[in-house]
């Protein structure tokens, strides 16, 4: 019961961090598009300094901990992949409307975005904007836990760029690889890796306290974006619509159940200690969030559906407050 009022206790505290951007959008004081001006800060800069301390401060490169980090990466994508095929099934009710008796190529076009919509809400986790610091709340900014939730956020920023805006898209994306290259998430990584390799934080101490004060800002922009967002929509039609329960019943309890229980399988089947109990731990908090708030620019950017990238993503956070905890004490319990 402790680790679920702890965990409680911390993910309110986020969703409160949400409110002064809901209050500021419903007293007229701003507009809901001007959470993009907070986007382009949020993912182009936070995120980068964030990832870049991240990997300096909680990834070693030591030969014992390569291990974890091979392994890590294996789960991230495997995870992903299974998920994006498994997904195409689970979402087959969304089929494309009739107009006038014809099946156009628009319609189908269009059913085939919404379908991907939700696929991509099952799919992909919010593990970088809320998963991270999250995890840094509740485990200690120093937990072996966050080597694996980074190369797994990693893996994740990745995927998003290329399957799910291939979703997204109702599958008429193709792959950019100058985007992947350039995201601040990857390039976050490669300088934080080159600054870990250099000792850069025990050399020169005023670089990692830089990159601290930036790294410092995802949580409180990325909360507060999504209060904005929250002000914008009817919140009614998030608890109205059965899809927003299917895709957070996916997302948030029988996806992070089944690969918690495989790992757990896995590890006393062929005797791994190499899935210990913080390795556990960060596959929890990778895959156990709401869904990623990439959602909503990938859905703009697609012409997609951008109404229901909201409701999803603002579904999932909303009920992710219950699920989080009670699946979190649950795993106390276990390890």
């Amino acid at each position: 019961m402790d680790a679920f009022i702890e965990m409680l206790r911390k993910v309110l505290m986020f969703v409160a961090l949400a409110m002064p951007g809901f209050f500021l959008v419903k007293s007229k004081l701003l507009k809901p598009e001007h959470s993009g001006v907070l986007s382009k800060i949020l993912t182009t800069v936070a995120m980068l300094f964030f990832i870049m301390t991240s990997t300096v401060n909680n990834v070693s490169f030591s030969k014992n901990s390569l291990g974890t980090l091979g392994v890590s990466a294996i789960i991230g994508i495997g995870y992903t992949l299974i998920l994006f095929f498994v997904s195409k099934p689970l979402t087959a009710f969304e089929r494309p409307n009739l107009y006038d008796g014809e099946l156009t190529e628009e319609v189908v076009l269009w059913n085939n975005k919404k379908r991907g919509m939700l696929r991509f809400s099952a799919i992909f986790s919010n593990n970088g904007f809320l998963g991270i610091p999250l995890a840094m709340a509740v485990l200690g900014e120093n937990s072996p836990a966050l080597a694996v939730l980074i190369i797994i956020n990693i893996i994740t920023n990745l995927a998003m760029l290329t399957l799910g805006d291939y979703v997204i898209s109702g599958g008429k994306s193709k792959l950019n690889v100058k985007t992947i290259l350039t995201n601040p998430v990857v390039l976050g990584f490669a300088i934080g890796v080159v600054l870990n390799l250099l000792k850069v934080k025990d050399v020169v101490p005023e670089v990692s306290m830089f990159t601290t004060h930036f790294s410092n800002l995802v949580t409180p922009l990325s909360m507060t974006i999504l209060g904005m967002k929250m002000a914008s929509v009817n919140l009614l039609k998030i608890f109205t619509s059965w899809k927003t329960y299917y895709a957070s019943a996916i997302k948030l309890i029988v996806c992070p159940t089944l690969i918690i229980a495989l790992l757990i399988a896995i590890k006393f089947a062929f005797g791994l200690d190499i899935i210990d109990k913080y390795m556990l731990l960060g596959v929890f908090m990778a895959f156990s969030m709401p869904t990623a708030g990439l959602a909503s620019p990938l859905a703009d950017k697609n012409k997609g559906d951008i109404e229901n990238s909201v409701v999803y993503t603002l579904g999932t956070t909303i009920i992710s407050i219950a699920t989080i905890p009670i699946l979190y004490m649950i795993l106390c319990l276990i390890i």
